[in-house]
């Protein structure tokens, strides 16, 4: 191919008189026509014209150059996100997305759609890369206007039973120290068969991508769903605060070197079908509302005393103060997040193996100062909540107990009043009430009638028995005395 090129010069001068001078300068122009014959020009892939085997302009082809498309993953050809908008489809609403972009959250992804307005900072691989088959952007099965992502785990997938849904991997290693929780909603259908060995299991894993070995080296959080909840939506809550590495134990806030997240859907190690629906990830330093919101409420209710548990301090209660954690028998932890789900803050306390009062671990308030009146506030409740994982086919016991007592010497044991209710399984993994009746309750010394004594000094609570150093693990909150 020949291109002749035409070129036109044109020159001009502009004449000025300079009268007072009697000089003069006359104008004149050249116009010149000249053409050069610039020879061949090479087709190649870098020539700005669709050419040779290619199938855009420079790309496609033997080019080596990927054309741009609506399914590459990347927001380019004028498109309004990632592969929609422009010459794509177009681009879904994100209004989920949209409230949580005012926030602070460091990174969120809603589902609603497959490019970055779904989310902040996290982006899925495309189709091609990952282990399961995804849709964003589709329907809720609960019916709502929601749009969500469908999650299919396929039969004899691409990874041998390990099908995963991956983002793409952050720029940096990711800091956990403060975001190191999770919460996801998870819709699973009961159509799936869980009869073999796929599982109502979804597990968060943060990882690296230093090479093929993260999974040495990776943290995996992992909930599952109870089947009394499938066909509806539950709020997951992955707590990082006791994840660790696999390779070196180290706890998910310190890790300095994850920059991935991944979800996994179904379990492990096995290659049967599965189908999930999710929305909105979201991280989080906590599972529990700020403040003492219970406590606040109680507090116009004129009762002597009651404790929350939602901190360690005055603040979850009145006239109550817990002693401090190296003088308890067992270890408590106080503001945890619900194992239910709500946003309470409650208590995690721990009876510890061979704990430190050879099987009379206690959980103790610090004591008041003058005796206590039980002739109208006798009777008291508390909501506790115990985990079926614990084990009662030994000396643990899903008995939980008030002791009222004094503090005048070691021997108080010797005249307390103890006031036990006993669990009933059927209750464990959920919360409920127990009444301690003081009515008929007597101390150990006299007989003495609860309403009518008058030097105890302190209330004690204990979980899991006594005179054993068997481990065990109680959920308690709202401790309050009624009439």
């Amino acid at each position: 191919m020949k291109k002749m090129i035409k070129i036109k010069t044109f020159l001009k001068a502009s004449s000025i008189g300079l009268l007072t001078l009697g000089l003069f300068f006359t104008t004149f122009s050249c116009e010149e026509d000249t053409e050069f014959n610039l020879g061949p020009v090479l087709a190649s892939h870098q020539d700005g014209i669709q050419n040779l085997d290619e199938e855009g302009i420079d790309c496609g082809g033997s080019s080596g150059v990927v054309c741009p498309s609506c399914t590459d993953g990347i927001q380019n050809q004028g498109e309004e996100g990632i592969d929609c908008g422009g010459p794509c489809m177009m681009c879904i609403p994100t209004p989920r997305a949209d409230a949580l972009a005012s926030s602070t959250i460091p990174y969120y992804f809603t589902f609603e759609a497959n490019d970055a307005a779904s989310g902040r900072n996290l982006v899925p691989l495309p189709q091609a890369n990952q282990g399961v088959t995804f849709n964003l952007g589709a329907a809720d099965p609960a019916g709502s206007d929601d749009l969500v992502g469908q999650i299919l785990r396929p039969q004899n997938g691409p990874f041998g039973g390990f099908e995963d849904f991956k983002f793409q991997p952050q720029p940096g290693p990711i800091d956990f120290s403060t975001y190191d929780k999770f919460t996801l909603d998870v819709y699973i259908p009961s159509s799936n068969d869980f009869s073999g060995n796929l599982e109502p299991l979804v597990e968060v894993i943060l990882h690296d991508n230093v090479d093929g070995n993260f999974f040495q080296r990776w943290t995996v959080i992992g909930v599952s769903v109870d089947a009394s909840d499938f066909d509806s939506w539950v709020t997951l809550r992955f707590d990082g605060t006791n994840a660790v590495s696999a390779d070196t134990g180290t706890f998910l806030r310190d890790n300095t070197t994850y920059d991935n997240i991944t979800l996994r859907f179904g379990g492990s190690g096995h290659t049967e079908a599965g189908e999930f629906f999710i929305k909105d990830l979201k991280t989080t330093t906590s599972f529990v509302a700020p403040g003492t919101p219970r406590a606040d409420a109680l507090a116009s209710s004129g009762l002597p005393v009651y404790y929350t548990f939602e901190t360690g301090d005055a603040s979850s209660g009145l006239n109550l103060i817990p002693v401090a954690d190296a003088n308890q028998g067992v270890v408590p932890n106080y503001g945890v997040a619900d194992p239910a789900g709500s946003d309470n803050g409650v208590a995690r306390i721990l009876r510890p193996a061979n704990g430190p009062f050879g099987g009379f671990e206690d959980f103790k308030f610090q004591p008041q100062s003058d005796p206590i009146d039980f002739s109208v506030y006798h009777k008291f409740k508390l909501d506790v909540y115990i985990p079926s994982s614990n084990d009662f086919s030994g000396n643990l016991v899903p008995l939980v107990e008030l002791i009222l007592h004094d503090n005048v010497d070691g021997n108080f044991f010797q005249r307390w009043t103890v006031i036990g209710v006993t669990v009933d399984p059927a209750d464990f993994d959920s919360w409920v009430t127990v009444e301690f009746d003081g009515t008929n309750a007597m101390s150990a010394a006299d007989g003495t009638l609860l309403p009518a004594n008058d030097t105890y000094d302190n209330y004690t609570l204990r979980v899991g028995g006594f005179g054993h150093v068997e481990a065990g693990e109680f959920f308690i909150k709202d401790f309050v005395p009624f009439e």
